[in-house]
């Protein structure tokens, strides 16, 4: 090789070295700095307060469009629990429902690959393997608040 050559590569080597040595602590994030694992957070807040205060954000809420001649229709705030909640994904998933759903396109509710994925799902969803779940995930949940406030 040429000696100019060489040069050039070792110079190219040392930049590329000093550039990776000083972005290395960006990659490290803040864990050097001693941030603990997140923590999911525990509401203090009442279903029937959310409620409350859902229902009266709607009653002055701007509305969307030319709504002058349109009555308000009431506010509908969901009963599902967390643990009805997160069953109830789990079945979505469990149907197949979830991997028809992926990508920019919603599903073709008229393909039989949907159809027979939304039979699987309503099958879950009624039997009794569901309620079993929201217990068992109740029941987590319950233990997992009790963990977090003992500390």
């Amino acid at each position: 090789m040429k000696p100019a050559s060489t040069t050039r590569i070792l110079g190219a080597a040392t930049v590329a070295a000093l550039l990776a040595i000083a972005s290395a602590p960006s990659l490290a994030g803040n864990y050097a700095e001693g941030d603990p694992r997140p923590v999911p957070l525990v509401s203090s807040t009442t279903r029937a307060e959310v409620t409350a205060d859902a229902q009266q954000w709607l009653k002055s809420a701007p509305t969307q469009g030319y709504t002058a001649g349109y009555a308000s229709q009431a506010a509908v705030v969901s009963a599902n629990s967390r643990a009805a909640v997160a069953a109830d994904t789990r079945l979505w998933i469990q149907s197949g429902l979830a991997a028809l759903q992926n990508g920019e396109a919603s599903a073709d509710t008229t393909r039989p690959a949907y159809r027979q994925a939304m039979a699987e799902y309503t099958k879950l969803r009624a039997s009794p393997a569901y309620g079993a779940l929201v217990d068992q995930l109740t029941s987590q949940q319950a233990a997992a608040q009790s963990r977090a406030t003992v500390r």
